[in-house]
């Protein structure tokens, strides 16, 4: 299956990100040699509620700290709000939302070395000294997950939501059922994509027979509890990393055939 520099030589690779996020990680496929067969998994949309996104761009200039979740956060917060005060200091979730910052001309205060929010919180500008008394936002998406602002709160620190865009199922399965016979490994980026995917084709025990590459523990964990036996652990959810797993994983395929 592989060549020498080829190491996805022959290789068709479903890339489930969102459209805005996959542009990378199908080229990286290419030069080495693979097919990347992109279905978003994820749409990004407006969020229902816009009220608390107007209030983050009428009142940014009263926090002291701004809180990025991810690529997508930084895109609609910059769309939105613009340049933030030179007042507020930033803080990223992972290097892809730090690049995305950095791209935007936003200078990054706090970067941690994991992908997670628990990385985030275990930086020494994130503790209970450095936090006591300040007010911080947080930009992400709809519905995200609650332990960084609870921690934060827990803190001492006064944290807001801001919700900047919604995450939303594919509205059709478009060439999904096409791609998925075609495609010889599944890539994943989070646990709503695969759960959407899984919720959107209609054959669920010939899609449990993929093999799939998987952004970290709790995407495993979920990709187990929905039947999937073939299971390759990436160590984030970057470009890079996703790369790496890919290229474990066919060269596994390629010893098998």
């Amino acid at each position: 299956m592989q060549q020498s520099g080829r190491p996805l030589h022959n290789v068709k690779v479903l890339v489930t990100r969102p459209k805005q996020r996959a542009a990378g990680l199908c080229e990286s496929i290419e030069r080495a040699g693979g097919t990347a067969l992109p279905f978003a998994a994820i749409e990004i949309k407006e969020p229902d509620d816009p009220r608390n996104r107007d209030y983050a761009r009428q009142h940014i200039g009263d926090f002291a700290l701004a809180i990025f979740i991810s690529p997508t956060a930084v895109e609609q917060t910059c769309a939105v709000i613009g340049k933030l005060p030179s007042t507020v200091s930033v803080a990223a979730i992972g290097s892809r939302t730090a690049r995305a910052l950095e791209a935007q001309g936003v200078p990054v205060d706090i970067k941690p070395d994991g992908h997670d929010s628990e990385s985030l919180l275990a930086h020494p500008g994130l503790q209970q000294k450095a936090v006591r008394g300040k007010k911080i936002i947080i930009f992400r998406g709809q519905g995200g997950r609650e332990v960084l602002g609870d921690t934060l709160t827990s803190r001492g620190a006064g944290v807001y939501y801001a919700d900047m865009y919604r995450r939303s199922p594919p509205e059709s399965p478009g060439e999904l059922e096409h791609y998925l016979a075609q495609a010889d490994i599944i890539t994943i980026s989070s646990n709503q994509g695969l759960q959407n995917l899984f919720d959107l084709v209609a054959d669920k025990e010939s899609f449990i027979r993929h093999t799939l590459v998987v952004p970290g523990e709790r995407a495993y964990r979920l990709a187990k509890a929905l039947g999937f036996d073939d299971i390759f652990m990436a160590e984030n959810a970057t470009d890079e990393a996703c790369m790496n797993a890919l290229k474990y994983a066919a060269s596994k395929m390629s010893k098998k055939s």
